[in-house]
């Protein structure tokens, strides 16, 4: 019982914050749905790609009502990139729920773009990525077969052989012009 009231109480915090950072206006003029850090990422090998900026995303393979209208917007957005700038930039998806298959994930987000890459790592790796992502992530308290989780799209970019995050994007739906400048800008640095 005790359980189940902290991951409610969990699930509530993240709704409520997710709307405060959506309805709050700007703080000292910087949007709160686009928050740029500089954090080195000291994780294996996952991260470290061939291509300049990472976009992540975390949710699960078969995820209908989050992750596919998300990926799917992603998809969308990517193909109007240029050919030069699809080979510098590509989404990591992490699959939260560790099936027992380790390519459902990469199957499942291919099906959106054969760039994409989905990623599959054992529950106590996937808990030290979503430790350092601060990414919830809980069984549904409604629908056992579901996860809830938090929905950020976060942008990696490599720098001296390392990779760094660079921004957390929590705005949905998204805004490709907007975050087109932001990618842009760090790919240009």
């Amino acid at each position: 019982m005790r359980k189940k009231l902290l991951a409610f109480a969990l699930f509530i915090t993240t709704i409520l914050l997710s709307i405060l950072i959506v309805i709050s206006p700007s703080f000292a003029g910087k949007s709160l749905s686009y928050v740029e850090l500089e954090q080195e990422l000291k994780l294996d090998s996952v991260l470290n790609g061939k291509e300049d900026i990472e976009l992540i995303f975390f949710g699960y393979a078969g995820c209908l009502n989050v992750c596919t209208p998300r990926l799917y917007d992603i998809k969308q957005w990517y193909e109007t990139l240029s050919r030069k700038d699809q080979e510098r930039i590509t989404l990591k998806f992490f699959d939260l729920s560790t099936p027992e298959d380790p390519q459902t994930p990469d199957i499942f987000v291919k099906g959106f773009h054969p760039n994409f890459k989905g990623i599959y790592l054992d529950e106590n790796i996937i808990r030290d990525y979503t430790k350092v992502f601060t990414v919830y992530f809980a069984k549904s308290l409604v629908d056992e077969d579901e996860i809830d989780h938090s929905t950020h799209l976060y942008i990696t970019k490599r720098s001296n052989g390392t990779k760094v995050l660079r921004a957390i994007y929590t705005t949905y739906p998204y805004d490709f012009d907007y975050l087109t400048e932001k990618i842009k800008g760090l790919i240009n640095e």
